[in-house]
């Protein structure tokens, strides 16, 4: 048999890791909930000490659990979360010299289709979570950084709409690794009060026109507007950006 034809034969510790992981992903385990202590644990599935922590360490790589040593200690549940995405996403853009620019061009492809699916097949209750976080733009008009916020939740509540769980794991998982750069960079370049104004305007003013469009089912009309908009916000929030790899941004 070809080296290549083997079949790998996962490590006891590895099997251990993955009958938690089933576990906790099928809702078996609850968040905070404290694994048995390793005891029984051993004795439930066969193995060492050794064994048993070494798939210990593979849910912690994943964030699945934490363990804390000691007398009091032991290990307890979290449930997989769009940070743990990110945080493996973020890597591997790393190690591939990706820059802010390539990583926001994406976010704004698919954000700009979660709005397209979002005029197609919205719902009442759609319409009155967007007015009222459009209301809530509105409140913040006079704190920039406070609407940045807001402007954000707006975001990612037209992808939360959307309806599509994957597309919204995706943008979210983007989001995070490209928000707190963006934000700073933007806020820091954006130090003149009658600048900060221009641009939340034109920001408030897009959300407001983005939520016609949906109202009135405009799929289309919705998808090239959203994409423009994200693309001319990019322009900004990306200038100095643009030879900025993912690296130096999660550094």
């Amino acid at each position: 048999m070809a080296t290549e034809d083997r079949v790998r034969v996962p490590k006891a510790g590895e099997i251990v890791a993955s009958h938690l992981r089933r576990q906790i992903i099928l809702g078996k385990l609850d968040e905070g909930t404290a694994l048995p202590s390793e005891a029984v644990l051993m004795e439930r599935f066969g193995v060492s000490r050794p064994t048993l922590r070494e798939g210990f360490r593979v849910l912690e790589s994943e964030g699945l659990i934490s363990v804390r040593r000691g007398a009091r200690g032991g290990a307890r549940v979290h449930l997989p979360t769009g940070d743990t995405a990110a945080r493996y996403a973020g890597a591997i853009l790393q190690y591939r010299g990706t820059t802010l620019a390539d990583v926001y061009e994406a976010r704004a492809l698919l954000e700009s289709r979660a709005a397209g699916l979002l005029a197609d097949r919205h719902d009442a209750d759609d319409l009155t979570r967007l007015n009222e976080t459009l209301a809530k733009c509105q409140e913040t008009l006079d704190d920039h950084e406070q609407f940045m916020f807001i402007d954000a939740e707006f975001h990612l509540l037209v992808v939360e709409l959307a309806g599509n769980r994957t597309l919204r794991l995706l943008v979210g998982m983007l989001y995070r690794i490209v928000e707190s750069a963006t934000m700073s960079s933007h806020m820091a370049r954006v130090s003149n009060p009658d600048q900060q104004q221009t641009l939340v305007g034109k920001a408030h003013r897009a959300n407001t026109k983005l939520v016609q469009l949906i109202r009135n089912h405009q799929t289309e009309d919705a998808e090239a507007f959203w994409r423009r908009h994200l693309t001319a916000v990019g322009k900004i929030l990306l200038e100095d950006a643009d030879k900025q790899t993912v690296l130096d941004l999660l550094s």
